[in-house]
């Protein structure tokens, strides 16, 4: 019997043996492989044979914990300045891999599954219509393309770039939505932004070049209403907790206000989201503010008109040729567009000497997805008011009424924003592929409506259930 014992362990030890050993010959090799390749500047190929062995445990981990690995896009979108290179311009952000990652996983497991399912929500549906017909108008642009237009054939790569970037902004609300479940998780969100947010405005005061934190797109928006929403409409707030919430709204509104005065994207969908965020708190100190608002412009009107001068002697004016220039391309192709990035091929034909996009995401929808796309975006867009709106009679005074007034009036400032550039939904030669991991800011918050909408029915549910086992 115990001879027997010993046979198998012999084996064990050996088979042990044999895996540590080839387990270390791997490494070495992958470590031989990934210095020959850094030493070639092939710096990304060696960047995958360091990670390779890693690779396994974080799959592990992602679907112990698929939790945890969406409540990383936040951090990796705000101070994570990591990108993988494609061999050309265009680099991909590590916001926009792992959204690409966890949303194709979540979809294969869903397939596996045979269960299709989104928690609850108003802004399923538009989303889902608006992702199927961002996909329909690639093949639709391809095949009534005009036969006129410059040969171009690597730019099929440049829409499907394109259309994924999309795909992945809505997939990121959906993330975000369907798997961020506790208010501590919720808090951690608001945290963060208010947090980087702040560490951005005093990098841009003090003009401290950094290449960590991504202060550009709608960040000081996403700064300043976190903050706000918090300091109007959270209860029980410590008084130390406002007085730090009001300096991180002053001197956010300085830096993007004052200093950066000539970018008028920068602070105008914040004075839209502010003002909406009051409405939604208290009409009285909507109607105070919008006077005090009206003073504050007269008084100070020398600033405005200053602001409007230097963007007019910019050029700002000339937009309104780009627009026209822009309805040209979209009457000819007005059911479902051009396609991702589509109408850059004709502006590139058709108007060479002044081959500009429209620095309005409006009409990039309506070009590239046609009027098809552009309903279905108001859709969306309707539907992310409405339902903020009822979450926030819904929800009693806390935590998740407050995210509810932030989010949504963030979102009424996000679509303001659509009027000035390509801040949601990022075009292909403006913000490109690298622009995802400051243009998902506003998606992530979109994704907390649905996320407060489940915590509200989940508590619901729980508060019945005494009343009836009583009865």
């Amino acid at each position: 019997m115990e001879l027997y014992q010993k046979t198998p362990s012999g084996r064990a030890f050996w088979h042990t043996g044999l895996l540590i050993g080839g387990v270390l010959l791997a490494v070495l090799a992958l470590s031989i492989v990934a210095g020959l390749l850094a030493g070639s500047e092939h710096t990304t190929l060696a960047l995958l044979f360091v990670l390779g062995p890693a690779l396994p445990c974080v799959f592990l981990f992602v679907t112990k914990r698929f939790d945890l690995a969406v409540l990383m896009l936040p951090l990796l979108a705000l101070a994570v300045p990591l990108e993988l290179s494609t061999g050309t311009e265009t680099r991909l952000p590590a916001a926009l891999l792992l959204v690409i990652a966890l949303f194709g996983l979540w979809l294969l497991t869903m397939a596996v599954r045979h269960h299709w399912y989104f928690v609850p929500s108003l802004l399923n549906r538009p989303m889902l219509i608006f992702s199927a017909i961002c996909c329909i108008s690639l093949g639709w642009g391809i095949l009534w393309r005009d036969p006129i237009l410059i040969d171009a054939p690597k730019f099929i790569f440049v829409q499907v770039g394109s259309l994924v970037c999309i795909l992945a902004s809505l997939g990121a609300a959906l993330l975000i939505g369907n798997f961020v479940r506790t208010q501590a998780q919720l808090k951690y969100i608001i945290v963060a932004f208010i947090g980087f947010g702040a560490l951005m405005a005093i990098t841009e005061l003090f003009h401290i070049n950094q290449r960590i934190l991504n202060d550009r797109g709608l960040w000081g928006m996403w700064t300043v209403i976190p903050a706000y929403g918090l300091l109007i409409a959270q209860p029980k707030l410590h008084w130390y907790w406002r007085i730090l919430l009001m300096g991180i709204i002053a001197l956010t509104m300085y830096v993007t206000m004052i200093i950066n005065s000539y970018w008028l994207s920068g602070w105008v969908p914040t004075v839209f989201a502010i003002y909406a965020a009051t409405f939604l708190r208290s009409k009285k100190a909507f109607v105070l503010l919008l006077i005090i608002g009206a003073a504050a412009v007269y008084g100070s009107r020398d600033f405005f008109i200053s602001v409007a001068d230097d963007n007019i002697n910019d050029g700002s004016l000339q937009r309104l040729s780009l627009w026209e220039q822009n309805w040209r391309v979209v009457s000819a192709h007005w059911l479902f567009g051009t396609g991702p990035a589509g109408y850059a091929l004709y502006y590139m034909t058709y108007y060479r000497d002044d081959a500009r996009s429209t620095h309005n995401n409006y009409l990039d929808i309506v070009a590239q997805f046609g009027f098809s796309g552009l309903l279905v975006w108001f859709w969306l867009a309707i539907a992310g008011v409405i339902e903020g709106w009822r979450l926030v009679r819904r929800a009693a005074p806390g935590f998740l009424r407050s995210l509810a007034i932030i989010a949504t009036a963030g979102w009424i400032g996000a679509q303001a924003s659509m009027f000035f550039g390509d801040w949601i939904l990022p075009f292909a030669y403006n913000q490109g592929v690298g622009g995802y991991k400051y243009t998902v800011y506003s998606w992530l918050f979109l994704g907390t409506i649905i996320s407060i909408r489940q915590l509200l029915s989940a508590a619901e549910q729980m508060s019945q259930l005494p009343m009836m086992e009583h009865v």
